[in-house]
């Protein structure tokens, strides 16, 4: 907490020299954007104008190729799952990290009420649903059932929608949901009205009943996505880029007071219409949105990815941008 504020406090001083209305390098900045309440905090800014006061002409670009085209500069700034930007930031190529959107990662693992599974090693051969191989959560919970219970599952590369319906086909054992559709997920009753399934292995949960919580798979408070720009940028456009990240951190105190104000779950709905209100009402309190990195997550996040062969190498500070230092991390 004190991390986050103080960030903000030295984002308020870093752009107090900008007047309002005024844009200091080109007449907008394009973010390109996949449609998710992960990412209200960039919506929030955007439709209770905290860019506009800014004088930041701010364009959401929707796109599920967010990542690249910041690489390829048809776009300057994503909202992404860090593993997805480590990759091509340990390739050399045109992207970094300028802040955080959100702590902790809540992706967690769901499976059926009436589940076997009851203890970590239970998991063993399992088919499982997940976003993919280089998802934060599946990363994380990989490493902790095969370096701690000597246990692999098999993935389903799904996206969540995808792999919530897999789950209702009992095509998968369970799946390696985020927000708000672990809040989806819960929702669903059987024909009797009981819940059909429940998370596991969160840090909130007793899966053998033994009267215990367990630990959660993915670690304590794990890093999840992150805002990333374009080098080029940063370099030419610094002033525009921490107004930016200002307005974000506007924003995120804004949520952070009352997560599920009806003008805010209007804004999550506005832009995720695909989510039941009730979903996202269950799991925005969850989303703990801050500007501040967290860079040994991050940075543990790169390691995960070098023993795991996706990269040669891991990065360290290099994955931040040098100019956000005292900023953001």
């Amino acid at each position: 907490m004190r991390k986050t504020v103080c960030a903000g406090l030295l984002l308020a001083v870093a752009t107090a020299f900008l007047p309002a209305g005024t844009v200091s390098g080109a007449d907008r900045i394009v973010v390109a954007d996949a449609n998710s309440t992960h990412h209200l905090n960039l919506y929030v800014a955007f439709e209770k104008g905290f860019f506009a006061k800014r004088g930041l002409a701010v364009e959401i670009q929707q796109t599920s190729a967010g990542v690249a085209a910041v690489v390829g500069g048809t776009a300057d700034i994503v909202f992404n799952c860090p593993t997805g930007v480590i990759t091509p930031i340990a390739k050399g190529q045109n992207i970094t990290i300028i802040a955080q959107v959100k702590i902790p990662c809540t992706s967690v693992l769901v499976i059926p009420v009436d589940s076997p599974v009851k203890k970590p090693g239970d998991l063993k051969g399992l088919q499982l649903a997940g976003l993919s191989t280089t998802c934060c959560a599946v990363i994380a919970i990989r490493d902790a059932l095969k370096s701690g219970y000597d246990t692999e599952f098999s993935l389903s590369a799904l996206a969540p929608g995808a792999a919530l319906a897999a789950l209702e086909a009992n095509s998968v054992s369970g799946a390696i949901l985020e927000e708000p559709f672990v809040a989806e997920a819960l929702l669903l009753r059987d024909p009797s009205g009981k819940a059909k399934y429940k998370t596991i292995f969160d840090g909130h949960s007793d899966a053998d009943g033994d009267g215990k919580t367990e630990a959660n798979l993915a670690g304590e408070n794990p890093p999840c996505r992150t805002i990333n720009a374009n080098r080029g940028f940063v370099d030419s456009r610094l002033p525009d880029a921490i107004s930016f990240i200002a307005a974000v951190d506007e924003a995120d105190k804004l949520i952070r007071a009352n997560p599920v104000a009806p003008d805010i779950v209007a804004i999550a709905r506005k832009y995720v219409p695909n989510v039941s209100e009730q979903a996202i009402i269950d799991s925005n309190p969850k989303l703990g949105f801050q500007v501040a990195l967290d860079t040994k997550g991050l940075i543990g996040y790169a390691q995960a990815l070098v023993n795991q062969g996706t990269i040669n190498n891991n990065p360290g500070d290099a994955l931040f941008a040098p100019q956000f230092k005292g900023l953001t991390w």
